[in-house]
């Protein structure tokens, strides 16, 4: 074998610039689709991550019908409900909506969370990034302040809310009394936490819930419990529509869905290493032309079609494994970058990339494959050649 990796790279040395644009095609192929899949394998990473910041054990209740439909949907009495069932350890009610906000004359629109103050800390301190910035989390009696994401507090507004301002909220005044600490997530870090009973009385809603958390006890069946809650709750609503997700349900049906995107974006990146493949397959045949004679004079000399086409495979497969090295290195690069730009201009953990150690073999084995498959119709007319009429060349 290594005698033929010797007659291959002489022959690339010999041709070098027919072997560098030959080599450019795979190299651009296998870094578009090491960029690609870092991107998709970067989102399953983090959403991993964020899961497990999270917990396991998690149920989440969430209202799928319009507020403005017919039936009630979910209540403060389905709460009471879910507390009630065998294996909860504490129940934490959350009232969501988009609403109209005002800081220093600035108006704009703001999503809002109305949490139990009771429970909000307790709900979320084992949930990554929310941590303090300044000031504090809700607590037990606050009515009128607000507890407010990163984004809000640096640039929502076209001046910087800090601890202790005062923000409109549906006409009412609300102090500032807490900041998170900036999570990387547009939607987590623009949000803006108060008391839920002080949000559904500004709205009219107030007994209305559009989610619901439930933190299992410890050793209880995660999926068991759940299945509890959703028998607890149909029995009570029979029109109403609710979803009840484990978070190991939302995990999954998240992944499945970075799973397809990894492969729509590695099939478009993998267009370009197909092109590659002609390049190779087009070398190889002109190099099989070139070196005619050079095959005459092998078989008249004893050398065997296995042999000939050996020589003719290695060679490019050769092509595919040197491009597809390169194109490695650079699609790493490009996936650090991008890492870099997201992180400056849209924030930590928004966009992350990741080359794994089995992305790299696959890209490896799969330029490889790309290489040798280019190689055997042109190692076939190679094979086929009479000796006496490539003599004659």
């Amino acid at each position: 074998m290594l005698q033929y990796i010797e007659l291959t790279l002489k022959n690339l040395a010999y041709q070098k610039m027919r072997a560098v644009l030959t080599l450019l095609g795979v190299i651009i192929g296998i870094t578009a689709v090491v960029a690609m899949v870092s991107i998709g394998a970067g989102m399953s990473q983090a959403v991993e991550e964020q899961f497990e910041a999270f917990g396991t054990n998690k149920i989440i209740v969430t209202a799928t019908q319009s507020l403005g439909a017919t039936g009630q949907g979910l209540t403060d009495s389905d709460v009471n409900a879910i507390e009630e069932v065998f294996g909860v350890e504490f129940v934490s009610p959350m009232y969501s909506v988009s609403t109209g906000t005002e800081f220093k004359g600035e108006e704009k629109v703001a999503t809002v969370w109305g949490l139990d103050p009771d429970k909000a800390e307790r709900t979320f301190s084992d949930v990554g990034g929310y941590n303090m910035y300044a000031g504090r989390w809700l607590q037990p009696g606050d009515r009128n302040v607000v507890v407010v994401g990163f984004q809000i507090h640096d640039d929502f507004y076209k001046t910087s809310i800090e601890s202790g301002n005062k923000i409109t909220i549906q006409g009412e005044e609300f102090r500032v009394v807490g900041i998170f600490k900036e999570v990387g997530d547009p939607d987590q870090d623009s949000v803006i936490m108060m008391n839920i009973d002080t949000l559904r009385e500004l709205l009219g809603r107030e007994d209305s819930v559009s989610g619901i958390i439930v933190r299992v006890k410890n050793g209880a069946d995660v999926d068991i419990v759940a299945l509890r809650i959703e028998e607890r709750l149909k029995n009570r609503h029979e029109d109403a529509e609710f979803m009840v997700s484990t978070s190991q349900q939302l995990l999954e049906s998240i992944k499945s869905m970075t799973q397809v995107i990894q492969i729509v974006f590695g099939g478009i990146a993998a267009i370009s290493l197909l092109v590659g493949g002609i390049g190779i397959a087009n070398t190889m045949i002109m190099n099989v032309m070139e070196r005619t004679p050079e095959i005459g004079i092998m078989k008249a000399t004893g050398a065997t079609n296995n042999q000939i086409m050996k020589i003719f495979l290695v060679e490019s497969g050769i092509f595919g494994l040197i491009g597809g090295s390169i194109g490695i290195f650079f699609g790493y690069l490009i996936s650090k970058a991008i890492n870099v730009a997201a992180e400056t201009y849209l924030g930590p953990n928004l966009l992350v990339t990741a080359v794994t150690n089995d992305m790299i073999m696959q890209a490896l084995g799969f330029s490889l494959a790309v290489g040798v498959i280019s190689g055997v119709y042109p190692a076939y007319r190679a094979v086929k050649l009479d000796p006496v009429e490539a003599l004659r060349g």
